[in-house]
């Protein structure tokens, strides 16, 4: 059985991991049954969810296997500095919870896409966001858990790598086809504890080991491996900036970029992703959204010493290793040419934790890497099923898009596994800093059209969609000519012919896009007519109070799908309101037959069998139940049973008097960050 698992694995670890995937499983399953043939409980919750799993499931959805190998890699290789990610994400929770939740639970969508549709109007916009969420879902999101994940897998298993991970990305597949958001949500939650936990005994472990986190301060400098004793570059050579996370200007993680750069694109992965956002709508109320930002936000303050603290740790103790600067010898090490101290955090797993804590450990990361992969299957599902099919498919029924979601959620599985290679061939050392640099390219001008647009009512579609195109073509551009280039080894860089402008920190470059995409985006918008008021009402910050309902905004007909601001001084034509329908309409003779097939009452053996398993697969076991409930095209789920929330209020009366604290510990949040960055700064020791 040891052999069959792998060598780096005890027989106790062996127990630990099947007794995890024992609880998980049941745990799925048993939460799927419960949102059996419902759509608001596959892509929503109902909006159920207390702030406890809400905090718990934004923690878990954004910290994956990524994580673990690229911030104690990025620890091991330069400092504490990248922590400054995770410390500013606190900030972007609070802006989050505080700033744009109470519009998006206003207007009652269920989908970014949404929201921009009723704010823009229009169809260009909200259709090329989808694309590009789901674009960047398959490709960064996905693709980096996946590599990330494979290797720990290669470093501890000695399994067959391409194996390994389909059987993990089958896995998470399994709990969002099953059981939908409530399912992934508190899966989330049970494996969020699972990894603080593994991680703060590896944490424990590796602190006494190294005698604390003075001694961290004092050893790591010196942490350089035996080959780059014996060259005349500095490469190896520790950051003199290691135990601060406030770095100059012209240092690789400077202040000002790591918080105002990086700021830009956490405004658009905390505040306007799908993955993240669809947690905090799945909360009962605002209340219980915010304080599932504050859950959140609690937790962030982890990776510092869970992660980036470990790496470094793990440097001191294995420098040849992990400090390796020479290729040949890194190549040898890792298989990279890059450097190797993405193997930082499986080293420590493997040579400090002790039986039966390794496989819970190993657990650990599986749950980082199922907690990521099933909160992204899930709202990539949700973005197709509600912004893309329902474009052709008004009328659909529950069943169908049930169905649909669950499909498309096999297709982003088929699309992961043939990613792998692609993904291993093109990454090295440095994979936090691939993760920042893609979202500094491609995420700027989108965070301007969500921001300006929930803070300025003259916003309007025109200014919207050419700022996205003018920075969707910068950032383009600068992506193609970044990666056309190799990334050169320390001691070659000598033979790094990219250009000054590509090696313009990204940060920066982040800030400057966003810069860019602004101003394009209120030129365009002053230049033309503004939306009238009637249609945008409630959908910005200022005007949560107004107790009208915004307007649909026609859309021009025309292949570009233009929103029509000068309808109301043009002759009318007929258009289409995608949102309206008729709820109860019966299915058509078509979908009665599709129906049928799910019927198991004339079947019998192994066809009996086979119907029931792929009904259960689509959440049809009582397929007549779906026709009394209905999805428009607008994303909300209707049933004749229950009640919509009210229009004109976001947060229920008897939960009203926790909206002042929650407000009270964002505030000592916030200090407390002030606090961390300030504690942790100016740390240096020069080196004779």
């Amino acid at each position: 059985m040891v052999a069959i698992i792998g060598t780096a694995l005890h027989w106790s670890d062996i127990l630990v991991l099947l007794l995890y995937f024992l609880l998980i499983l049941g745990f799925g399953v048993w939460s799927s049954c419960k949102n059996r043939g419902s759509v608001g409980g596959y892509f929503l919750a109902g909006r159920s969810m207390h702030f406890i799993p809400v905090g718990a499931s934004l923690f878990a959805s954004n910290i994956g296997s990524g994580h673990f190998i690229g911030l104690a890699g990025s620890g091991a290789s330069s400092g504490i500095a990248v922590a400054g990610y995770e410390i500013g994400a606190v900030h972007w929770l609070m802006v989050l919870g505080w700033l744009f939740v109470p519009i998006y639970m206003k207007a009652e969508v269920f989908t970014m896409p949404q929201y921009i549709k009723m704010r823009y109007g229009g169809e260009r916009i909200r259709v090329y966001l989808t694309c590009l969420a789901l674009m960047l879902s398959i490709f960064t999101k996905i693709s980096v858990d996946l590599y990330s994940g494979a290797i720990f897998l290669q470093q501890a298993l000695n399994w067959n790598l391409y194996a390994s991970v389909i059987a993990l990305i089958l896995l998470a597949a399994f709990f969002t086809v099953g059981g939908g958001l409530t399912a992934v949500i508190w899966t989330d939650f049970i494996q969020t504890v699972i990894m603080v936990i593994s991680a703060f005994i590896l944490m424990i472990i590796s602190f006494v080991k190294v005698g604390g986190m003075q001694q961290i301060r004092n050893l790591f400098p010196y942490a350089v491996a035996y080959t780059t004793l014996h060259n005349t570059t500095k490469c190896g050579v520790s950051n003199e900036y290691y135990f601060s996370l406030i770095r100059p200007f012209d240092a690789d993680l400077p202040w000002f970029g790591l918080f105002f750069g990086n700021g830009v694109a956490s405004i658009w992965y905390w505040c306007c992703d799908q993955v993240i956002v669809q947690r905090t709508l799945a909360a009962k109320n605002l209340t219980h959204a915010r304080a599932g930002c504050l859950v959140a936000g609690i937790l962030k303050f982890l990776p510092l010493f869970l992660m980036v603290f470990p790496g470094m740790i793990a440097r001191i103790l294995f420098p040849d290793e992990i400090g390796c600067a020479d290729p040949d010898v890194c190549y040898q090490v890792c298989h990279s040419r890059n450097g190797c101290s993405d193997i930082a955090y499986p080293l420590l797993v493997l040579r400090l934790m002790p039986n039966a804590i390794r496989g819970l450990t190993l657990a650990c990361m599986i749950a980082a890497l199922m907690s990521s992969l099933t909160s992204i299957f899930n709202s990539s599902s949700t973005i197709f099923t509600i912004d893309i099919w329902q474009r052709f498919r008004r009328n659909a029924h529950d069943w169908e898009l049930m169905i649909v979601g669950r499909v498309f959620v096999m297709i982003l599985v088929g699309i992961s596994i043939l990613w792998i290679p692609i993904v291993r061939a093109a990454q090295g050392a440095r994979l936090f800093d691939y993760i920042s640099a893609v979202s500094s390219f491609l995420a700027p001008p989108v965070t301007a059209c969500y921001l300006l647009g929930v803070l300025w009512k003259r916003i309007n579609e025109e200014g919207a969609f050419w700022g996205l195109i003018s920075g969707l073509f910068i950032g383009i551009i600068r992506f193609i000519w970044e990666y056309s280039y190799s990334a050169m080894p320390c001691q070659l860089e000598h033979l790094d012919k990219r250009p000054s402008v590509v090696r313009f920190n990204s940060l920066y470059f982040s800030l400057l896009l966003f810069i860019i995409s602004s101003i394009v985006t209120i030129v365009v918008s002053l230049l033309t007519k503004p939306i009238p008021e009637k249609y945008i009402s409630g959908l910005t910050i200022f005007d949560l109070d107004n107790p009208e309902k915004a307007i649909e905004i026609p859309t021009r007909p025309g292949c570009m799908h233009k929103a029509n601001t000068y309808y109301d001084e043009e002759q009318p034509y007929s258009f289409v309101n995608s949102s309206s329908y008729d709820i109860n309409q019966p299915p058509t003779e078509t979908e009665r037959k599709a129906l049928h097939f799910f019927e198991t009452s004339d079947s019998t053996g192994i066809v009996f069998y086979l119907k029931t398993a792929f009904a259960w697969i689509c959440g049809l076991e009582k397929p007549d139940e779906l026709d009394t409930q209905s999805i428009c095209s607008d994303g909300h789920p209707h049933d004749n049973t229950s009640n919509r929330r009210s229009t004109t209020s976001i947060r229920d009366e008897h939960v009203s008097s926790w909206h002042k604290e929650c407000s009270y510990a964002a505030i000592i949040m916030l200090a407390l960050c002030a606090f961390v960055w300030a504690f942790f700064t100016d740390y240096r020791i020069r080196l004779n």
